[in-house]
């Protein structure tokens, strides 16, 4: 079978297979292939331990793989006081993955290689997120028009990621605010459309796994994303592993009604949420009563030249140019939002703490009065030892949190096929 082709669904292959030596080869060369994706390059003595096999077993599958070309040999490894050993890697152009990050009006698609890099451009287009069927039509119809024209062979493309708003059950595969049209579950419907593997996962938590797998240059173990633009999205990593919570939804934190002086609706239908106050929403609702009040600012000047289509990047915009009245309102939502990030600090006593979104673009006017409210409200002892970063991806983040929830789960099944 050429190169990638026998990865696009793997169990099917398996059950191909003839005899338990045969299977049990196939699965190893399978966690061969996740440990070179995940981990990048390394000797076929590093490779046997992580896989659990014999070194004569990893050189014989590692000589199968790279006859397959699925496999490259890049260079030499550490010497341990004799010939420097091989080092082997997945070939850039082995398999592809393509990146489908969705907002509430905006698709972006682009391919990645096997070492996570960008091999197309990323291309957009205004697709509004709803419940109707031919929504889906429209992502799937844009998705394969973008893959025809990267000129990447389509059969090389082994899975989708795609990264999406709302109450989304990654494991499951459904979306229980969007594309939810059907008995078929979005995966399901997905997977038979592109014809290969979909994983969808909601965005803020592909994000702050995107972060944590590519993004940081120090290791950390226990990590919360945290990504404010139009709404606040949370993600947690648990000791390295992606925590989703026991229905697949931990990180609605944004949702919980922690301000009860304030008297603003939620998109939730409740008063008080930390959203209403310290959201991207909450940014414009505060810009355009400021701009009420003097017509002649930055701001107000920046919202008339957008067409007085206000949105979070524009009061972020008018702040770093010096229009107070910005400051002040990032300012007073960096205190809420401070406010909110305590309790997680309380509750999770996190390593690290990645700020994203259109909000955390306004730098130290965001995260000044971030650290304030941590001074007030959270304990020194846990504060002290979690680090706050912004984010390391920029505005390619959500595609990048697409190939990583792939990077993740995409060989699990078949590692675990009995």
């Amino acid at each position: 079978m050429p190169e990638a082709m026998h990865l696009i669904n793997p169990i099917s292959v398996l059950e191909k297979k003839e005899g338990v030596v045969e299977i049990k080869n196939y699965v190893n060369k399978i966690k061969i292939i996740k440990e070179l994706y995940i981990g990048g390059s390394n000797t076929a003595s590093n490779i046997c331990q992580l896989v659990g096999i014999s070194l004569p077993t990893a050189n014989l599958l590692l000589a199968d793989l790279l006859e397959e070309k699925l496999v490259i040999k890049e260079g030499r490894g550490q010497s341990q006081g004799g010939r420097k050993p091989d080092l082997y890697g997945l070939a850039p152009d082995s398999f592809y993955i393509m990146a489908v990050d969705l907002s509430k009006y905006l698709t972006r698609v682009a391919i990645y290689n096997t070492k996570n890099q960008r091999v197309s451009e990323i291309k957009t287009k205004k697709i509004p997120l709803n419940n109707e069927a031919k929504t889906i039509d429209t992502i799937h119809t844009f998705a394969i028009e973008c893959l025809k024209a990267s000129g990447i062979p389509e059969e090389k493309v082994i899975a989708v990621g795609i990264s999406m708003p709302g109450l989304v059950d990654g494991l499951a595969g459904i979306n229980h605010t969007y594309l939810k049209p059907g008995k078929k579950s979005l995966k399901e419907q997905l997977e038979k459309k592109f014809g290969r593997r979909v994983f969808i996962e909601n965005d803020a938590r592909a994000k702050t796994l995107a972060e944590f797998r590519f993004g940081q240059e120090k290791e950390f173990k226990n990590v919360l994303g945290i990504f404010v633009d139009w709404g606040i999205g949370l993600g947690i990593i648990i000791d390295e592993k992606l925590y989703r919570g026991y229905s697949g939804f931990a990180g609605e934190f944004s949702h919980s009604p922690l301000f009860d002086s304030k008297e603003i609706s939620c998109s939730c239908g409740k008063r008080g949420c930390l959203e209403s106050v310290a959201s991207g929403t909450a940014v414009v609702r505060l810009a355009k009563d400021a701009i009420a009040l003097d017509q002649e600012s930055i701001l107000a000047r920046m919202a008339k030249e957008n067409g007085q289509n206000l949105d979070p990047s524009t009061v972020v915009e008018a702040a770093i140019a010096g229009d107070q009245r910005a400051i002040s309102i990032l300012s007073d939502v960096g205190l809420d939002l401070g406010r909110g990030i305590a309790i997680l600090i309380q509750l999770l006593n996190p390593e690290l703490i990645i700020l994203g979104g259109a909000i955390a673009e306004a730098n130290q006017y965001i995260t000044t009065p971030i650290q304030q409210a941590l001074n007030i409200y959270s304990m020194a002892k846990l504060r002290e030892k979690s680090e706050i970063h912004l984010s390391k991806l920029g505005k390619e983040v959500g595609l990048m949190g697409s190939v990583a929830i792939v990077n993740e789960y995409i060989f699990e099944e078949t590692i675990n096929y009995n």
